[in-house]
């Protein structure tokens, strides 16, 4: 009798820990032992170290369900935006103020923010962006050169210079006896790299500034002439 008795206790308590339990509901769900329908909290736990949200993290899927996840998988499928285009023909401006640049081709545009027709990305979430772009002429003429990026609001009417490289190109005579030569020393790229703060609706445009007539060099594989957009928060 009494091994009868030990043997249902060991029975039902083996049964016990591997049942589901459900708390708040009477049908848990099948892929889960603790179904909790409902808030949850932890009175107390062991601290982690740094080097803990380095290697993994614990998500909840579309069902509620809990996972565990590499840092580096949760990193990969964030949402934000990531932008490279690029010119592939040449641009020619005469002189004059800033005149947009329209990098007319993409190599990708993740949450499709950028407009190839306009050259213009607009900002579907609030974050910050690295905004970097170059440019490379044909040829070095004596003058003002400048690059810059602008920030537009998400009406449109205030556009705001946000960064510039902007410098006179110069060429150098050298006369040895019968011989001159005419050298340029600037280099003809103009680029820029900064950080800005958007606003959804907010845009970025590019823009050239020359004192004389140029020619910019665009390519199918975009080295001479691109710009890129990633949003880093």
């Amino acid at each position: 009798m009494l091994k009868q008795i030990l043997f249902s206790i060991l029975f039902l308590t083996i049964f016990s820990l591997q049942a589901q339990v459900g708390v708040g509901t009477t049908e848990p769900h099948p892929d889960v032992m603790l179904d909790v329908n409902g808030g949850l909290r932890i009175r107390s736990h062991d601290e982690g170290s740094d080097d803990a949200a380095k290697d993994s993290l614990v998500v909840l899927d579309g069902r509620g369900v809990v996972h565990r996840i590499a840092t580096s998988t949760l990193l990969a499928n964030m949402d934000k935006s990531l932008v490279k285009a690029k010119l592939t023909s040449n641009f020619s401006i005469a002189l004059g103020s800033y005149i947009p640049i329209v990098f007319n081709s993409e190599d990708f545009d993740i949450k499709n923010e950028f407009d190839s027709t306009t050259g213009v990305f607009t900002a579907l979430n609030d974050g910050i962006y690295r905004v970097t772009a170059q440019i490379k002429t044909a040829n070095v003429s004596v003058g003002d050169l400048g690059l810059a990026v602008y920030k537009t609001n998400a009406a449109g009417t205030t556009s705001t210079k946000i960064a510039e490289e902007y410098f006179i190109n110069v060429a150098v005579n050298i006369n040895i006896i019968a011989l001159t030569l005419n050298l340029n020393v600037s280099p003809p790229t103009r680029s820029v790299s900064t950080l800005i703060q958007l606003n959804a609706g907010e845009k970025i445009s590019f823009r050239l500034f020359s004192a004389v007539a140029v020619n910019v060099l665009g390519s199918a594989g975009g080295s001479d002439s691109f710009c890129t957009i990633e949003q880093v928060r």
